[in-house]
């Protein structure tokens, strides 16, 4: 015998002692029973447990220390209970641990920073605990080490002179650590938004974590303080390219704008197409396009980002994205794919190309994608719905935009399956989107 599944099964009592009789168990489930009393891992020494679920039911009491002996555990599941003690530090040292919930019950004291040991970790659900309030924990320790204190004096105490942007998520604090380096920190609200914030904070931090590539923005750590959650990822000079491009000087010629583009593709097609399974980005937008000093494009705020495991999960059931944005088969069915994110980059493209904002006046079509859809239908492609702030006369200038602009057009297809794949996007089938002309001065 292997596996012990017997969820939802009407089990009541302790439970049965028999089971440390059974070496061989790896799988254990008897979630959703009613099960009193405490914990007794008889089992825990001598089996090579991999899942332990005994959530849903009325145990209480504490997890025994010999959970240290279930080296191989990947999986522990005890959530809505009554268990009343401390967070057993012993789970900090189960490096295979890969989910742990305990969420729901009498848990109290700190919360042990050492759960950064476990770097396999990819869910952590402890709401509804009564942890102390002053509990520092940071799940990713950052290579420099920094530490709350240090972000609270690299920031002034998150002073309003630090903040560098906002959004729907939190703000973003500038922070000059101790060694010179500059960090970004986003503070998100704690429980102001209910659960939102926090689902979104742990979306974030489990998807950024898992991602290396040079065009995405980079996680540095995370923490939680005093009701405060915090990401730490690199800092990007020169803002959004949203910014740039709307902000009061008409600054960013073609060639920049177009390797914004480019490189924003990059980051987005390895979401769709490296990252196993695939990431959807979900909220694409200039402003979520980060520049670096070079003005090198990172693929930012993955706040709304999920993990899509195909072909099981074929999309999602929930509507997210920023106005002016969201593509119109997420309105209609609901239902979010990496289309969705090409529909999106098609509408930076517009923006990169015309220099206009992606919500547009109601006589003019209400967002940028329409409005430029009627332009061509009327005028066909030429000059007059591109940026006037840019040098449109350079006709080869002109003939690459309207190269892009073609390809912005197949992005923002009303039909999914008449977009590109983000890897085509990128403009590599067709060879005269994949540089701009050299601009004269």
């Amino acid at each position: 015998m292997s596996q012990l599944k017997l969820f939802d099964s009407f089990l009541a009592g302790n439970i049965p002692q028999q089971l440390g009789v059974h070496s061989q168990i790896w799988v254990v489930d008897f979630s959703d029973n009613r099960l009193t009393g405490r914990i007794q891992l008889y089992f825990c020494q001598r089996s090579n447990l991999i899942l332990l679920n005994l959530g849903a039911n009325n145990l209480h009491g504490d997890i025994p220390t010999g959970i240290k002996n279930c080296k191989t555990l990947v999986q522990l599941r005890l959530a809505g209970n009554r268990l009343n003690s401390t967070f057993p530090s012993e789970l900090c040292n189960l490096v295979n641990l890969s989910a742990i919930e305990l969420g729901q019950n009498n848990f109290t004291g700190p919360f042990p920073s050492e759960i950064g040991n476990c770097g396999k970790l990819q869910r952590l659900h402890i709401a509804e605990n009564q942890f102390s309030s002053d509990s520092t924990y940071i799940y990713f320790h950052p290579k420099e080490g920094f530490t709350f204190q240090d972000l609270i004096e690299a920031t002034n105490y998150f002073d309003e002179s630090y903040v560098v942007g906002s959004g729907a998520c939190g703000t973003v604090y500038k922070a000059v650590m101790n060694s010179g380096q500059t960090i970004a920190v986003k503070r998100l609200a704690s429980n102001a938004e209910g659960d939102n914030i926090e689902d979104s904070f742990r979306a974030e931090i489990l998807t950024l974590g898992k991602i290396r590539h040079w065009n995405i923005v980079k996680l540095y750590g995370f923490c939680y303080h005093q009701g405060s959650n915090l990401l730490l990822s690199e800092y990007m000079e020169k803002g959004s390219s949203g910014e740039m491009l709307h902000g009061s000087s008409c600054s960013l010629k073609w060639s920049t704008r177009f390797m914004i583009a480019l490189e924003a593709a990059e980051g987005l097609s390895y979401l769709h197409h490296d990252c196993k399974p695939k990431i959807v980005h979900r909220d694409i937008k200039s402003n979520n396009i980060l520049l670096d000093e070079k003005f090198e494009a990172h693929v930012g705020d993955l706040g709304l980002a999920k993990v899509i495991d195909m072909p099981q999960s074929k999309s999602m059931s929930a509507i997210a994205g920023s106005y002016g944005y969201i593509a119109p088969v997420c309105i209609y069915c609901m239902k979010v794919t990496e289309k969705c994110d090409i529909y999106n980059y098609g509408d930076v493209l517009l923006e990169l190309l015309t220099g206009k904002t992606p919500v547009q006046p109601l006589d003019r079509g209400g967002d940028l994608n329409t409005r430029v859809q009627h332009y061509v239908r009327d005028h066909s492609f030429d000059a007059g719905i591109l940026d006037d702030c840019l040098n449109l006369n350079d006709k080869s200038v002109v003939h690459h935009m309207i190269t892009v602009l073609k390809i912005a057009l197949r992005c923002t297809s009303m039909s999914p399956t008449d977009r590109p794949s983000m890897s085509k996007s990128r403009g590599h089938e067709d060879n005269s989107a994949t540089s701009p002309p050299h601009e004269s001065e």
